[in-house]
């Protein structure tokens, strides 16, 4: 299968490679212009060029086709995106995990095709889909109380062995400790000051958890110790220590921004955004916009905005990295003047 992570798709720009040929679509936000992989035309700087996999996705973003490599005469045949999104739709309304025999039916095409157009579209396979949004079925049940026979059955799952075979990976739980909001889960905290205010930093074992900045340490411990009211909180050491350092030291403007790992819970949009954003170079902005654009979903700027705000881990995921179009830096859960010093802080690093 084709790398379509984002290095790789700009390695295919700058190659002008012929092979990525409906495959995927860039454009420049200093031109206005979306181009072919292969076009001729002068490359962008690579902070300059937003990733989609059709040309309706970046004209409904406010590009126009250029005229050199003519991508919308790509149209007639790029029914791909459409083709995923009635797909996803089935999916999510079927009570049952459908067989990939099952959509390729649906869809006219053969296993191996909606398989590949899955992936291509989304980075995910059909059945990983199905999962996640069977998962988010069996975590909205619990958290409105139903209990766990119940909602296993109404999220799909024919067992309850089904579910609990996945829950370590997933729900970073089990789904009662879930569903009693983490009881029995051991969160570890640490705190420090930074050139930019209180750092608080918590972690499973598993990776951070949670990322806060402000101005009182008490506030910030007193936030997290709410967020994870039913947990066994505890000061950390060990890993969490050294992910703080690195954490401080990038602060301190001594590292480049470390990426971390991370262990929250997000549906398969929000993971998407956040992993965008870590995608994003350092020292380097994108508009809300365009993000939703790169994700091949350019109506969803206002949910790339809410995955934003609600990003639980700031800095291990950088969504200070996004600013609107309209110029500003728009709001900033810690704090704008924050926000201002973090980019700052990157373009100096990146000069």
């Amino acid at each position: 299968m084709r790398d379509l992570h984002h290095d790789a798709l700009w390695r295919a720009v700058l190659n002008r490679d012929a092979s990525y040929d409906g495959v995927f679509y860039y454009g420049v936000t200093t031109t206005g212009v979306y181009c072919r992989p292969q076009c001729p035309s002068r490359k962008p700087r690579r902070e300059n060029a937003v990733f989609a996999f059709s040309p309706a996705a970046l004209e409904s973003a406010g590009f126009r086709p250029c005229r050199r490599c003519r991508p919308d005469a790509a149209r007639a045949t790029d029914t791909v995106a459409e083709t995923v999104v009635r797909l996803c739709r089935y999916i999510e309304e079927a009570d049952h995990v459908p067989a990939l025999a099952e959509l390729a039916a649906q869809a006219g095409m053969s296993e191996s095709q909606v398989s590949r157009v899955f992936k291509d579209a989304l980075g995910i396979s059909p059945r990983d889909y199905a999962d996640t949004h069977r998962r988010e079925r069996f975590r909205k049940a619990l958290r409105q109380g139903a209990d766990i026979i119940d909602a296993t059955y109404d999220a799909g799952y024919g067992s309850s062995s089904r579910v609990y075979e996945g829950a370590n990976g997933h729900l970073g739980m089990t789904p009662k400790a879930y569903r009693d909001r983490g009881r029995g889960q051991e969160v570890g905290y640490t705190v420090v000051n930074t050139p930019l205010g209180y750092l608080l930093v918590a972690a499973t074992m598993r990776g951070i958890c949670a990322v806060k900045l402000g101005d009182s340490s008490d506030e910030l411990v007193g936030e997290m110790m709410e967020e994870f009211s039913a947990a066994d909180v505890s000061e950390g050491n060990g890993e969490l220590s050294s992910w703080t350092k690195l954490l401080v030291d990038y602060l301190s403007g001594t590292l480049p921004w470390p990426q971390l790992p991370y262990d929250v819970r997000a549906t398969a949009f929000q993971r998407r955004v956040w992993e965008f954003l870590r995608g994003i170079p350092g020292g380097s902005t994108m508009h809300y916009s365009d993000i939703a654009a790169a994700l091949g979903q350019p109506t969803a700027t206002r949910a790339v905005a809410r995955a934003c705000a609600t990003n639980p881990v700031a800095l291990v995921v950088p969504c200070h990295r996004v600013v609107p179009k309209g110029g500003g830096l728009a709001g900033y859960r810690w704090g704008i003047e924050r926000k201002r010093k973090l980019i700052e802080l990157e373009s100096k690093a990146s000069a």
